[in-house]
């Protein structure tokens, strides 16, 4: 672990990755901004994308594969962050359908207190049409291996 590193991965089953606040993410009563959170869990998502399903899903000129934007995102706050704090978030996936994925982010201070759980649901979208499409094979697999037992 470095501890000048902003955000690090702890375990890649279930994708677990560690964060520390930063003073930039805090109000003047040193509480994160609420619109943080969204990219908090934006780089969890990706983290989960690159490291438990191989995609690196990166805007690119030209790019004809499919792309997974959020179609939807809500959170439930537990506790509140202050600068320089550790937590840690943990990556599952709640459900897989024709086009899309859901994902739970589960949020816990470094000492295992709750945070926030955020879910999200991404879209596979065909670059080229601009349009939903079914998820690739090999992606739902990988999604389907993702899922806990309990979500099946």
């Amino acid at each position: 672990m470095n501890i000048d590193a902003t955000e690090w991965l702890l375990s890649d089953n279930p994708v677990t990755i560690r964060r520390r606040v930063l003073w930039g993410d805090c109000d003047p009563a040193n509480v994160v901004y609420t619109p943080r959170f969204a990219d908090y869990v934006a780089a969890a998502r990706d983290w989960f994308l690159r490291i438990g399903l191989g995609v690196m899903d990166r805007p690119a000129p030209g790019r004809t594969d499919p792309t997974f934007p959020m179609r939807a995102l809500s959170f439930d706050f537990v506790s509140f962050l202050a600068a320089d704090d550790l937590f840690d978030m943990a990556v599952t996936v709640t459900g897989v359908s024709s086009r899309t994925f859901s994902l739970l982010v589960t949020a816990t201070h470094d000492d295992g207190r709750p945070c926030f759980t955020s879910n999200m649901t991404g879209v596979c979208l065909d670059t080229v049409l601009r349009k939903a499409v079914p998820l690739p094979d090999a992606m739902r697999a990988r999604l389907l291996a993702h899922q806990p037992a309990s979500c099946n």
